[in-house]
């Protein structure tokens, strides 16, 4: 039988795990849309994603991307 330990140690193992997964998808996905984001602003989220520290600092950076990123659409419909 597995000793309360080592299931307490697997379990901290698994949960670092499946956070840093979730961390490596967040910036994945920041990643792919700073791509999308016109040149004059690209290197203004790149700079930010350097200088990010947590989960919580590239959630912002994602926010701030939809927004810039919905602006551009709405330039390009409006065609302002």
């Amino acid at each position: 039988m597995v000793s309360e330990n080592v299931k307490k140690t697997i379990e901290e193992v698994r949960a670092q795990t499946q956070k840093e997964g979730r961390y490596i998808e967040l910036v994945s996905t920041v990643e792919y849309l700073i791509n999308l984001v016109e040149p004059g602003k690209k290197e203004i989220f790149q700079k930010a994603m350097e200088d990010a520290e947590d989960m919580e600092d590239v959630n912002e950076i994602l926010a701030a991307l939809k927004l810039q990123i919905g602006a551009q659409g709405a330039k390009k419909l409006l065609k302002l």
